[in-house]
């Protein structure tokens, strides 16, 4: 069950992530992200009273602490995927959400098995194929550079919401999904921007913080019935979701090597998984 609410989690990112880069493309990083996180919050905080959970101080606090980077993560991400590709900013995004939260229970004494190893092998191999451009400059280059900034606070906002306690349901992602608005809004207002958008791009945006809030409880759902590294890396395989998405509906352009990347990154993904 960990795993199937990883890989939910991971459908729902992706999808989240689509609508993401449509809004981007049309308005900007900020107001778009603070968009996504009006209907994040919204929806998180309405599921607290639709999922069962403990109240605890410090498992908001986990959550709060969390929505301070991932507001700036999500902003990150749809604007490496409005100038470069989902192709190329998904599957980095998603090794360092997966690989991140492993490092963490690594020092907290958890040992990767063999097949664990071979994943994360297979997977950065794989990433590398993804990224690879024979014109690799550029607005395509920067994409890179932003996607990895993205990469690390994802990974680190996971490992947080993972920390949280077993009982305590839905409370760590309603914190952070707040907490990511305010953010957002405050970033909003620092760089003179709209806070929302307007129509038509402000129901894209309310849809895609809703997946993304329903996608953060799967997640949290997930860690409290099984390890954060498994439950971490199933969710990761968001970028074949997002990618095929952004191929079908958005006309991008997936080289065939990049097409086997992909393939690659959910394989090594999923041998983490099994491990």
């Amino acid at each position: 069950m960990p795993i199937v609410l990883g890989a939910l989690a991971s459908i729902l990112i992706g999808c989240s992530d689509f609508l993401g880069r449509y809004g981007t493309r049309r308005s900007n990083a900020i107001t778009a992200t603070s968009g996504a996180m009006l209907g994040g919050a919204v929806v998180g905080v309405t599921l607290l009273l639709v999922v069962p959970g403990v109240f605890a101080v410090r498992d908001v606090a986990l959550g709060a602490a969390s929505g301070l980077v991932v507001g700036i993560a999500l902003a990150l991400l749809y604007e490496a995927m409005s100038i470069s590709s989902a192709a190329v900013a998904g599957p980095l995004v998603a090794l360092g959400a997966a690989l991140i939260p492993l490092v963490w229970d690594i020092t907290r004494g958890n040992t990767p098995s063999g097949l664990v190893a071979v994943g994360v092998l297979v997977a950065i191999a794989s990433l590398l194929l993804v990224m690879y451009s024979p014109a690799l400059r550029g607005t395509l280059r920067r994409g890179v550079g932003l996607s990895a900034v993205a990469a690390v606070l994802f990974g680190v906002s996971f490992a947080m919401v993972g920390e949280a306690g077993d009982d305590s349901g839905a409370w760590a992602p309603a914190g952070q999904r707040v907490v990511a608005l305010v953010v957002m809004l405050t970033l909003a207002t620092a760089r003179r921007v709209p806070r929302v958008p307007s129509q038509p791009l402000l129901g894209p945006m309310l849809i895609s913080g809703a997946c993304g809030s329903l996608a953060i409880v799967a997640f949290a759902l997930g860690t409290q019935q099984g390890s954060l590294a498994a439950v971490a890396v199933s969710a990761s395989m968001f970028p074949a979701v997002s990618a095929t998405l952004a191929a079908v509906f958005d006309e991008d352009t997936l080289r065939w090597w990049q097409m086997i990347g992909i393939l690659g990154v959910v394989a090594g993904i999923s041998l983490m998984a099994l491990g």
